[in-house]
């Protein structure tokens, strides 16, 4: 019975352990992910301004590139900042693992 109470207080350190540094590693990741997407919106637009100059000088090409470019870079800041937390939260959770073993 002692060893089903230790087994679960293992676990529910270790949940808290895997949250925490959830947590902290999404907080840490907003700074990177919010300079990759200004990155990317910036070479968005600097794309359409390459492609307006070889074009016929349209107002209207500007305008949907524009528009086309911010979609697109919005529609990955969730993959972004997944891709920089997921690695973040493993470095975390891993050495702090380590360090909890090497504490015993």
């Amino acid at each position: 019975m002692a060893k089903n109470i230790s087994m679960d207080q293992h676990k529910r350190k270790d949940l808290n352990l895997r949250l925490g540094n959830l947590i902290l590693a999404i907080f840490l990741a907003t700074v990177p992910t919010a300079i990759t997407y200004g990155t990317l919106s910036i070479h968005g637009l600097n794309i359409c301004r390459n492609l307006n100059s070889k074009v016929n000088n349209s107002y209207k090409i500007k305008e949907k590139c524009y528009e086309a470019s911010w979609d697109t870079t919005k529609s990955y800041i969730i993959l972004i900042g997944f891709f920089i937390t997921l690695p973040t939260w493993m470095w975390f959770y891993l050495s702090m693992k380590k360090k909890e073993s090497n504490n015993r």
